[in-house]
């Protein structure tokens, strides 16, 4: 066993395919010199049993270990400083400089990004020499040098020569160990890329928005932003703003614009408030005060679009040091709301959304049940059935948006000597869609003439019925917003 070479891999488990792909081509290396036998890698995750104490186990594998074999991609392992102490005290080497024991630390990091307890000890930087090529396994011509003469391939070289695990003299060709040494270097580099690729490149905001850093402290539901509080940005959210980017910006660093600013910036000529910034400063304030925020009904229009935004409070930090930030995004929206007497808005509502059913479906009728004849392609069919279920969507969900999903302010705007007829509108939508829904076919579905067949006849089925409820809503929508308006005349 004396010349069995034992290599521990220290390694945080996100890299465990780098530390695979050492013991991998340890082994191949191996199994060209003296065999695989002679070659002992002690790997966490394979080395030690599930439900085993760690320490003891990984003190005792320390203790026959030759080589510790430390991989760092920038997060450092949970034991590492603990294998390396462990490892020193085991075998001090005191005559042997800290740079030459077998301790080697394998990093694509920058050397000054390296833990603490790596200070003085062997490193090297693992770089891809050459492009990798999964079609060129073997590296060939000047590749080889260049992998050869790596960080790498010299600590391979050290690590087989230490106890001659794989040695030159192991080959007929002398060429062959040059290949060997190049190819393991390639694939160990190669490991670290693959490992990489979840690091992040990039980040850019899809949607516009802002953090407000505030420090000194900002306690109580009254206290305001004070105005020296940096406010960073995406250029998305200051073009909105109508704001231009500095000048001195630099290209790695987000717009950014203090609170006081940003207030002497906005405010119109002759008007002290701006009630956007008021309504979010508010909502800072009862959020810090760890208050439940009010609605994020207060919009401005875009200074260059000219579009409707809300600025809706979506987070909050609070640090140790008191400093607290706030996330704000810049939605663009639409205020859907009729100003005026509710129940008189909600007619109006009513009067709308089935006014928007009878144009889109009844007011061209022959032309709706067209879209559904027998002699259309079943892609047109299937088309038509998709944009019913569209329409369908949109115009509920824009009644939700309007509050006529409310039925019982719905029933008092329309009386209660109409309840039973409202609920019933209600009531019989809510069924039908329901029925309908049952017999559409599926986006992708490939339809047989007898499926199409029921398929129209169901949504043939539908409109009648919707058709025949919406005739009668809209006279009742009629008759009584004439009546409300009257009663005001």
């Amino acid at each position: 066993m004396a010349d069995v070479t034992h290599a521990f891999i220290s390694y945080a488990h996100q890299d465990t395919i780098i530390a695979n792909e050492i013991e991998r081509q340890l082994g191949n290396l191996a199994a060209r010199g003296k065999g695989k036998s002679f070659l002992k890698c002690f790997l966490d995750t394979k080395s030690i049993p599930a439900g085993q104490r760690y320490e003891p186990i990984i003190k005792t594998a320390l203790e026959q270990t030759d080589w510790l074999i430390v991989v760092f991609t920038g997060d450092q392992s949970v034991y590492c400083g603990f294998e390396i102490g462990i490892y020193s005290i085991l075998k001090p080497n005191d005559d042997v400089p800290h740079d030459e024991k077998p301790v080697i630390c394998l990093h694509d990091v920058d050397k000054a990004k390296l833990p603490a307890v790596l200070d003085g000890y062997n490193t090297t930087a693992v770089s891809q020499i050459v492009p990798f090529s999964s079609a060129d396994p073997i590296p060939s011509g000047e590749d080889v040098k260049l992998w050869w003469d790596s960080a790498v391939a010299k600590f391979l070289r050290e690590f087989c020569n230490s106890k001659q695990l794989y040695t030159a003299n192991d080959c007929s060709d002398p060429s062959e160990y040059t290949v060997d040494i190049a190819k393991a270097a390639r694939q160990i580099a190669h490991s670290f890329e693959v490992a990489r690729q979840e690091d992040e490149v990039s980040e850019t905001p899809v949607q516009a928005g802002f953090e407000i850093t505030i420090y000194p402290p900002f306690q109580g539901e009254q206290a305001r932003i004070p105005e020296s509080s940096v406010l960073v940005g995406s250029s998305r959210a200051f073009d909105i703003l109508g704001l231009n980017l500095p000048l001195s910006l630099d290209a790695s660093m987000a717009p950014q614009i203090t609170w006081g600013k940003l207030r002497q910036a906005l405010a119109p000529p002759g008007r002290a408030n701006i009630p956007w910034m008021d309504k979010l400063e508010i909502n800072i304030a009862r959020a810090a005060s760890l208050k439940a925020t009010e609605p994020d009904d207060v919009t401005f229009r875009g200074s260059r679009d000219g579009r409707i935004y809300r600025a809706i409070l979506t987070r909050h930090k609070l640090y140790k040091n008191d400093k607290r930030r706030f996330y704000v995004l810049l939605v663009e929206t639409f205020d859907r709301r009729f100003v005026g007497d509710r129940q008189t808005s909600l007619l109006l509502i009513a009067l709308t959304l089935a006014s928007r059913w009878r144009f889109t479906f009844f007011e061209r009728w022959n032309e709706t049940l067209r879209q559904f004849d027998a002699n259309r392609s079943d892609k047109e069919f299937q088309d038509a059935c998709r944009q019913l279920e569209y329409n369908m969507d949109w115009m509920e969900h824009e009644g939700v948006e309007l509050g006529a999903d409310d039925m019982d302010a719905m029933v008092e705007a329309f009386g209660f000597e109409n309840k039973a007829r409202v609920q019933r509108f209600y009531s019989d939508w809510s069924e039908a869609k329901q029925k309908l829904q049952g017999q559409l076919p599926q986006t992708f579905e490939v339809l047989t003439a007898d499926k199409r067949a029921q398929v129209r006849s169901a949504i043939i089925e539908f409109l009648t019925a919707i058709k025949q409820q919406n005739a009668e809503f809209v006279k009742l929508c009629v008759d009584k917003y004439r009546e409300k308006i009257h009663a005001h005349d």
